[in-house]
């Protein structure tokens, strides 16, 4: 069956494009394995390219610090994209991080992709996907009950730490000289700006 594809891409201030294109989720799943990230969201394939270097070391010193944290304590897994994360209402997301719980994380270790909510999330806004993540994302992972999303701002060098109370999320705001607790990491505490790599 033929689907209508409609093809749009917004140009960013690095030259950066974000393409999307309207098609059904079997369209997605039909898509050959990629290492770039592409996400199913409101009905949209939407792709992007490869995260910037400055992106990848940011990625790295975030996933060294949850990683090392979350090992050590023995409570499940944290992962890096790109990785399949499929949302109960259906969009097919690929966050920066996620933590799995070790019940989570056992129940995926054999799978294709992710069909667990995670509770924990963190995206770092590139030059093209800052409405993505603050806003698309922020009301898909709200609605799909992530209880704790962080998102990252290297150009602004803060984090928006969201938690999740009563189906809606609270945000806090932190800067560089702050200290950011998890609440989903019970115990985990670190200043955003060693977080950021300062």
């Amino acid at each position: 069956m033929a689907t209508e594809v409609i093809e749009r891409a917004s140009e960013t201030t690095a030259g950066e494009r974000l393409t999307k294109r309207r098609a059904r989720v079997e369209e997605f799943w039909a898509l050959p394995e990629s290492t770039l990230p592409v996400e199913y969201i409101n009905g949209e394939i939407v792709g992007a390219p490869s995260p910037t270097v400055a992106h990848q070391v940011l990625q790295g010193n975030l996933y060294y610090a949850l990683r090392t944290f979350v090992q050590g304590k023995g409570l499940g897994q944290i992962f890096t994209s790109p990785l399949d994360v499929v949302l109960p209402t259906g969009e097919v997301v690929q966050p920066d991080l996620l933590f799995l719980d070790a019940k989570q994380a056992a129940r995926v270790r054999t799978a294709k992709r992710v069909d667990e909510v995670p509770s924990f999330v963190v995206e770092i806004i590139s030059p093209g996907s800052a409405t993505q993540d603050t806003i698309t994302k922020r009301e898909l992972y709200e609605k799909n009950g992530v209880r704790e999303y962080w998102i990252v701002d290297p150009e602004k060098r803060g984090v928006a730490q969201l938690v999740l109370h009563k189906k809606h999320y609270a945000l806090t705001e932190l800067g560089e000289g702050d200290a950011i607790k998890s609440a989903v990491l019970s115990g985990f505490e670190m200043n955003v700006g060693e977080l950021l790599g300062s």
